[in-house]
C-alpha cells in the first residue's frame, strides 16, 4: 500500500515538473505602422524626371526648422520633406510653413494645431516663399550636385496646390501625408559667370509626409 502511494505521488510530481518546463507562446500586440511613401514626377527643363521610394536607392525623409520667440510673439515651425538617393545626385525637397504658436503655452505645437495647419493647406490659396517661411519652397538638386531653389514674388507664372491631406500616427510619431502639385522656376548663381541661371519645373507632383 505504501509503495502504491509513493508511486502515485512520484507520478504527480513528475507531471508537475514536466508541465512547468513547457514555455507558453507570448503573442505580442499588433504594431500600428504608418505606411510612409514618397515620390516625385515632373518635367525639369522639358526632361521627364521621376523618383520613387525604394527604387534606385531613393527614400523619403522629413524634418523641420524651428524658430522660438518670446511670448506674446509667435514661434514658428517650417516643415520639410525630401526624396534622395545615395546612388543618384538628383533630389528634390519641399519646405512649407509656418505653423505659428505660443511657445509659452505649449513647448511645441499640439497634434490639433499640426492637423489644422496642414488640413488648411489644401483649402487656402498657397504661395511660394523663400525658406518656406510663409508658403512653399522647392529645391532641386541636379545630376552635378548643383542646387536650384524657387523664389517668392516671381514675375514668371507659377502654380501650386495641396491635396489628399491625411493625418496618421504610429509608435514613431504623428504624420501628415500630402500631395503637392506645382510648376515653378528654380534658380542658382552660376559659380563661373556669377549670373543667375534658371530651370523650369513643370507639372511636378510631390507625394510625401511631414512629421509633427
Amino acid at each position: 500500500m505504501m509503495n502504491r502511494i509513493a508511486r502515485i505521488l512520484g507520478a504527480i510530481a513528475l507531471l508537475i515538473s514536466v508541465s512547468s518546463c513547457i514555455e507558453h507562446e507570448v503573442i505580442p500586440p499588433p504594431v500600428n505602422t504608418v505606411d510612409l511613401n514618397c515620390s516625385f514626377s515632373g518635367y525639369v527643363q522639358g526632361t521627364q524626371v521621376e523618383f520613387t521610394q525604394n527604387v534606385n536607392g531613393y527614400k523619403g525623409y522629413t524634418g523641420l526648422d524651428e524658430y522660438i520667440a518670446p511670448s506674446p510673439l509667435p514661434s514658428r515651425r517650417v516643415y520639410m520633406s525630401e526624396i534622395t538617393s545615395p546612388s543618384d545626385m538628383r533630389a528634390i525637397r519641399v519646405k512649407f510653413g509656418s505653423l505659428n504658436w505660443d511657445a509659452a503655452a505649449n513647448t511645441e505645437p499640439t497634434l490639433t494645431m499640426f492637423n489644422d495647419f496642414h488640413t488648411a493647406s489644401a483649402v487656402n490659396n498657397q504661395i511660394f516663399s523663400n525658406q518656406g517661411l510663409s508658403g512653399l519652397e522647392v529645391t532641386y538638386t541636379d545630376m552635378n550636385s548643383a542646387i536650384w531653389t524657387s523664389k517668392q514674388n516671381n514675375p514668371m507664372p507659377q502654380t501650386l496646390a495641396f491635396s489628399n491631406i491625411k493625418q496618421q500616427s504610429d509608435n514613431t510619431g504623428d504624420y501628415s501625408m500630402f500631395d503637392c502639385t506645382f510648376s515653378c522656376y528654380v534658380y542658382r548663381t552660376n559659380p563661373l559667370t556669377s549670373t543667375v541661371d534658371s530651370l523650369y519645373v513643370q507639372n511636378g507632383k510631390y507625394s510625401g509626409w511631414f512629421k509633427k
